[in-house]
């Protein structure tokens, strides 16, 4: 039976971290694409945040006034915009006013 030193394992739980992090790091930098993308797109002043949990990432946009028109076709564009901004797959976007 083979043991596992404790120093490869800590060398392994931190290379497990900083990967992990590697990949926030860059969600946070997509929050902040994503925002611009819709003040320059859309002309909507937004704050975007993301959650992932076990690989299922979902997005949440906070608009500061409702979009004009249609709710449903701003929805739409929304969504668009942040799937183009985001590197990962988004399975979910939630909008709130």
């Amino acid at each position: 039976m083979w043991t596992l030193k404790p120093a490869a394992l800590g060398a392994f739980v931190l290379l497990l971290n900083l990967s992990a992090c590697g990949d926030l790091k860059q969600s946070f930098e997509d929050t902040q694409r994503a925002s611009a993308a819709l003040k320059s797109e859309l002309g909507l002043d937004a704050g975007v945040s993301f959650r992932t949990v076990n690989g299922h990432t979902s997005v949440s946009v906070r608009l500061a006034t409702p979009p004009p028109g249609d709710a449903a076709t701003a929805k739409r564009k929304i969504t668009d915009v942040i799937s183009r901004t985001f590197h990962t797959k988004v399975e979910h976007v939630e909008l709130t006013f």
